[in-house]
């Protein structure tokens, strides 16, 4: 998946836009419950489009594209969820490495939730794969993974271990056990050197983009190489295990999981830096203070849980957010952290999503403030 295909979904906003999103099992026991999940939310589907669109030409075309999509469905392949985005202009078929909650949704744009957090988890980074005889370094983005070749990586390991036949004096043995020994150290040590020389290759790399970092390895390999003092930063994270060049969909499905864990420990610490900063100066909090800082221009990052939603209501030239309907004439919003986090990100502010229920002393949302 490319963020491409994403923001094409994102700035849909005309015509029927079709929505299903899919829970899936993983579990190889339940599994089997996937095929009927999934046909159960297809029918769902295809009859919600029917109720909501008028025109059969419309229909026809979209139920065309859903068929398609349905074609590529494969419950073998262990996946926590399915999305399918179709309009008269798209057709796409999105994985989510996380866990969602069935929504089949007609509106004039997509169901766009799961798909934030989605862009979120696809930061780009680098995965360096080490063995003894070679350095690869790839660079990953969600399920997209490329070889770095450039003259600089891959680095292959040649070894030039030097030695004279070992003599025969007064103790072969000893001269033999004592060659042995010697020639240990010095592979090593040549190691040691191939592993600093492709630690100081990686250091531009590194400090030009600034993208997290993921060591995959064996422990002895990733030892070593840490070992070096020119490390360009701190490693984000390591995957165990030898990784051939034939398995590289093995190692792209690890280095993926290390970086979620990795992204989480981040969103962590913007969690602490907010309970740091809750003062009235420095954070909105709650749907309703963050509605209007948001409308004002004001917000710099804004932290939501997932999957929070809340009906909300307007009156006429009050900027006021209402939880309840008010008394006299006003406007239903269906979502209003669909309509905060639009806001922010067209005002030029960050938005950063959590798990649910990490933000329950803030209750679900809050916004980091520009003044």
């Amino acid at each position: 998946m490319k963020i491409e295909v994403l923001e094409r979904i994102f700035s849909e906003k005309k015509g029927s836009c079709l929505s299903i999103i899919i829970p899936q099992h993983t579990l190889s026991r339940e599994r089997m419950l996937n095929v009927e999940i999934y046909r159960k939310a297809i029918r769902k589907a295809k009859s919600l489009l029917k109720r909501k669109e008028n025109d059969p030409v419309i229909i026809e075309t979209m139920l065309a594209k859903l068929e398609s999509l349905n074609n590529a469905f494969n419950p073998d392949v262990a996946l926590n969820g399915i999305g399918l985005f179709i309009s008269k202009n798209i057709a796409e078929r999105v994985n989510f490495p996380f866990a969602v909650k069935e929504k089949i949704i007609v509106d004039s744009s997509f169901e766009t939730r799961d798909l934030y957090y989605l862009r979120q988890l696809m930061t780009p980074y680098y995965i360096v794969a080490l063995t003894k005889k070679s350095v690869h370094l790839y660079l990953a983005q969600g399920e997209d993974l490329t070889e770095i070749k450039d003259g600089q990586f891959p680095m292959q390991y040649q070894e030039e271990y030097e030695y004279e036949r070992a003599s025969f004096g007064t103790s072969f043995g000893f001269s033999q056990k004592g060659f042995e020994k010697d020639k240990r150290t010095g592979i090593k040590s040549r190691i040691d050197l191939f592993f600093k020389k492709a630690a100081e290759q990686l250091t531009p790399y590194v400090e030009k983009n600034h993208h997290p970092l993921i060591l995959a390895g064996t422990k002895e390999m990733i030892a070593e190489f840490k070992s070096q003092s020119v490390l360009p930063k701190k490693i984000d994270g390591e995957i165990i295990g030898p990784f051939k060049e034939d398995e590289l969909y093995r190692l792209r499905t690890k280095a993926y999981a290390s970086l979620i864990k990795h992204q989480k420990l981040e969103i962590n610490a913007k969690i602490n830096d907010f309970i740091e900063k809750d003062t009235v100066k420095h954070l909105a909090k709650g749907i309703q203070e963050v509605w209007q800082a948001a409308h004002q221009g004001r917000g710099l990052t804004l932290l939501v849980e997932k999957d929070y939603k809340q009906i909300s209501y307007l009156r006429e030239s009050d900027p006021s957010l209402y939880l309840r309907a008010p008394k006299g004439k006003y406007t239903l919003v269906p979502d209003a952290v669909d309509e905060i986090i639009e806001t922010v990100l067209e005002k030029g502010g960050h938005v950063f999503f959590t798990e649910d229920n990490k933000l329950r002393s803030f209750n679900s949302i809050a916004l980091l403030l520009r003044y």
